[in-house]
């Protein structure tokens, strides 16, 4: 969802069980449109702690055309 553009915006919200070994990953459009979801998963699955860098710096090499935020969490 754009922030600015109404007065008001609705977030897209679900609700799920987040059990101990768990990796939520909050990410924009930015990356989603430039890397494939079985890469993100990989690259997250691989090392949480390093996936936000390194997802945006591979989401900017294919070609980085809007804003890219991720964020990885994991419930150890």
């Amino acid at each position: 969802k754009a922030l600015g553009c109404n007065a008001f915006v609705e977030p897209d919200m679900m609700i799920r069980g987040f059990q101990k070994g768990d990796t939520l990953l909050i990410c924009s459009d930015g990356l989603t449109n430039m890397v494939n979801q079985e890469d993100i998963f990989n690259m997250v699955t691989n090392n949480f702690e390093t996936a936000p860098k390194e997802l945006v710096d591979l989401a900017n090499q294919n070609g980085g055309i809007d804003n890219i935020t991720v964020i990885t969490i994991k419930n150890l």
